[in-house]
């Protein structure tokens, strides 16, 4: 049954004020004082009522407008010629066709409508051309993102300095489902903690991910062409979904983003801009409790909430969250070393000692790098920070000869080197070493004394050491 056949009978039945009508049904007083006048003027009764369509019930209400009847005196202007003009030539002013209709009237002897006339005339013609196709959209297909017009503040406690910080908006369009948050910084690390952080609201993932054409979403360098942002495509593939923007001046390809955004803005934004919050935290609190009871509200126009709808039909549809989140990383290229090391930031990480001389590419995450050569990763370490100039090694990289050693001035690279030479050379060093109280203080000499196996015949040097 209809909203308006049910007012019908609710007005029938007695017992409820008008405006109580329209609260239980959440519609407009005109529309209930409308159908009061029609049960009063057609003496309707409940039989009646009971063998009234939908479609009957809702012109009996709110019967359809009488079109203007139109003088054969008057020249009538090609209106939807004029509004083909107009839409190609936004600038043009109504007046100055006006002006040239008048003209045109005048020519050919006949009257021509006033300008008040004149545009009304042409603000129907303009509205029948302006036709809305309403999209169908299926559960779990799409979101659109968005960022909103309007801006919030957050006042620090002690220098009261303010902070502007900006709304990013997800709506699923089958379920109307709604989420929200605030960032300080319209940057791509605030763009896909959103996506993130929505994704961990909804409990899954939609099919299509529809934004609109800001820089963090996309690349429109070339002319008449839209490319994905190469970051947000590498998100989109890790939580298996496509990246499909909106096309560039057409907002009613996501007029349902357009009006979620106001929505926000009225309920959540303005709210928040009478407040004072002092930490980013304190706001997304307040929006997220905010998000939550519009989206258990329940709708004006038909039964159930943003909530249940998605609950009930579109969750299901969602694709599953990936094991672990989407991690931004910088890409670098540098060259190995002769020490079979990369230098990144100052900072050493070790590959395979068979890629000396090679080009690597780097992938330079918050926590750890990532080195790869022909598409396959060699090597990955946790990120150094601090002190320049620090070393990651791992021993599997390091040629046989030198796994043994940790630096070039320790103990056991010594030994090694010695015990290599024979076993006297290797008792008389270790003596060397164990001569002094700091064993570093051994080093040269120890040295110096195999280093005399490079300038001689090692057997010399071993039967020395004897």
């Amino acid at each position: 049954m209809s909203k308006k056949k049910r007012m019908l009978f609710m007005l029938l039945g007695g017992g409820m004020s008008q405006g109580h009508v329209a609260a239980v049904l959440r519609c407009s007083k005109r529309d209930v004082s409308a159908a009061a006048r029609v049960i009063r003027e057609e003496r309707l009764d409940a039989a009646t009522v009971e063998a009234l369509s939908d479609a009957e019930a809702e012109r009996l209400i709110n019967p359809p407008k009488e079109p203007k009847p139109k003088d054969d005196s008057y020249l009538q202007p090609d209106y939807d010629a004029l509004v083909e003009r107009k839409a190609k030539n936004r600038k043009l002013p109504v007046k100055l066709m006006w002006i040239e209709y008048c003209e045109q009237a005048a020519g050919l002897e006949k009257r021509a409508y006033v300008y008040q006339t004149f545009c009304e005339y042409f603000a129907e013609a303009e509205e029948k051309a302006d036709a809305r196709n309403r999209f169908k959209h299926a559960p779990g297909e799409k979101a659109f993102i968005d960022w909103a017009g309007d801006t919030c503040t957050i006042v620090d406690r002690v220098t009261g300095r303010r902070t502007t910080c900006y709304m990013l908006i997800f709506c699923l369009p089958f379920s109307c489902l709604i989420f929200a948050e605030a960032f300080t910084s319209l940057g791509e690390p605030c763009w896909l903690k959103g996506h993130m952080d929505a994704f961990d609201y909804f409990g899954g993932v939609p099919q299509m991910l529809v934004p609109d054409n800001c820089s963090t979403a996309t690349d429109r360098t070339p002319a008449y062409i839209t490319l994905v942002n190469g970051t947000y495509e590498r998100f989109a593939e890790h939580y298996d979904c496509a990246v499909v923007p909106a096309r560039v001046r057409k907002p009613r390809d996501k007029g349902l983003a357009e009006s979620t955004v106001d929505l926000v803005e009225q309920w959540i934004m303005a709210p928040a801009n009478e407040a004072n919050f002092h930490t980013l935290d304190e706001l997304n609190e307040f929006v997220l409790d905010r998000v939550g009871w519009l989206n258990d509200r329940g709708f004006s126009d038909k039964d159930g909430s943003r909530r249940s709808k998605y609950e009930g039909e579109e969750r299901e549809c969602m694709h599953a969250l990936p094991v672990s989140g989407f991690e931004t990383y910088e890409p670098r290229r540098a060259k190995v070393s002769p020490d079979y090391h990369v230098r990144i930031d100052y900072m050493h990480y070790s590959v395979p000692h068979r890629l000396i001389g090679e080009t690597c590419d780097i992938r330079l995450y918050a926590s750890r790098v990532v080195i790869a050569h022909g598409g396959e990763v060699v090597a990955e370490h946790d990120r150094l920070f601090g002190r320049k100039g620090q070393f990651s090694t791992f021993s599997e990289h390091m040629p046989a000869n030198h796994r043994e050693m940790d630096s070039p001035w320790s103990r056991e690279r010594f030994e090694n080197w010695a015990d290599r030479i024979g076993p006297a050379t290797g008792e008389a060093v270790r003596r060397m070493l164990d001569a002094k109280p700091i064993v570093q203080q051994a080093f040269v000499g120890v040295r110096n004394v195999l280093g005399l196996s490079k300038k001689h015949d090692p057997a010399m040097l071993e039967r020395a050491c004897a």
